[in-house]
């Protein structure tokens, strides 16, 4: 029942701690990328709170939101713990995630769901906006990366009207691929994160230069293979509620005390967003049935 847990962080801070301190566990081993925009990080912070788990740190990515370096930093985790060891599933989490079960009741579940892939694959993206959501698969995003990012400035503009041009000009890259979308995070079992390795030059290929490709490399490499059968139907087990923050931002609001509930439903392992002090309202709860 040995687990995998790749971390993607922006730095290091309490909420992360908060985080490794929740996974810790014999059972499990933690992978951690920290954003190199960060600069310099002190690893052993995080070493000397996990007192039962192997703690990895992979090769840094400048991450930029939207980019395709998202992207590179998550494989970077995947390789890196696809070559560690065996794995029951790799759980991707941000540092705002945390679970809302225990150490024992997770590693329950997915023993008993070792050939089960817990990943979102829906038209939840798409609905917000279909247009848009063509755009970002269809043309070339030459600047994401490196002058955009979350910003709305002048080079956002000038991206948009370049995808414009493309399409006018019959430019559409997925002619030949079946775009499928959903939430980055995921709980994969061994067998998918080897083939998700396997394919990395695809990945490269049809979602470099691509707007927000977290949200689908994934669920388009598996799109017409026999994994789509081993998706479950409970989707990714996060529970994640979402706000337009303003018009076009669409993100998940913090989890508040209220939230507490989630420790008993049985639709979710892990949650989205947390800050320091309700991570450890949740830490004190879940490790009262820890290991």
């Amino acid at each position: 029942m040995m687990q995998a847990f790749l971390i993607m962080t922006r730095d290091i801070n309490k909420e992360l701690l908060n985080l490794v301190e929740a996974l810790d566990s014999f059972n499990h081993t933690i992978f951690i990328h920290v954003d190199k925009k960060s600069g310099d990080i002190d690893s052993e912070t995080i070493k000397n709170v996990a007192k039962k788990s192997d703690i990895v740190f992979v090769p840094r990515i400048k991450v930029t939101w939207g980019g395709f370096s998202i992207v590179q930093a998550e494989l970077s985790l995947i390789k890196n713990a696809n070559v560690y060891g065996k794995f029951d599933h790799f759980h991707l989490l941000s540092g705002e995630d945390f679970p809302v079960k225990n150490n024992e009741q997770i590693d329950e579940f997915f023993e008993k769901n070792k050939n089960k892939n817990f990943l979102e694959i829906s038209d939840r993206i798409p609905e917000q906006n279909r247009d848009r959501f063509k755009l970002r698969y269809q043309q070339y995003h030459f600047l994401q990366d490196r002058f955009i990012g979350q910003k709305h400035n002048i080079f956002k503009y000038v991206d948009f009207a370049s995808c414009y041009i493309q399409r006018f000009i019959g430019i559409n890259r997925t002619r030949k691929v079946n775009i499928q979308s959903g939430a980055q995070w995921f709980s994969l079992n061994q067998e998918l994160i080897a083939y998700i390795v396997e394919h990395e030059k695809w990945i490269n290929k049809h979602f470099k230069n691509t707007y927000c490709p977290d949200e689908a490399f994934i669920q388009t490499l598996i799109a017409d293979t026999h994994f789509m059968d081993t998706v479950s139907e409970k989707q990714n087990l996060r529970y994640v509620d979402f706000y337009w923050k303003a018009k076009h931002n669409f993100t998940p609001r913090f989890i508040t005390e209220k939230d507490l509930t989630l420790l008993k439903n049985k639709n979710y392992f892990f949650a989205r967003k947390f800050d320091k002090n309700i991570s450890n309202l949740f830490l004190k709860e879940i490790t009262k049935g820890n290991d």
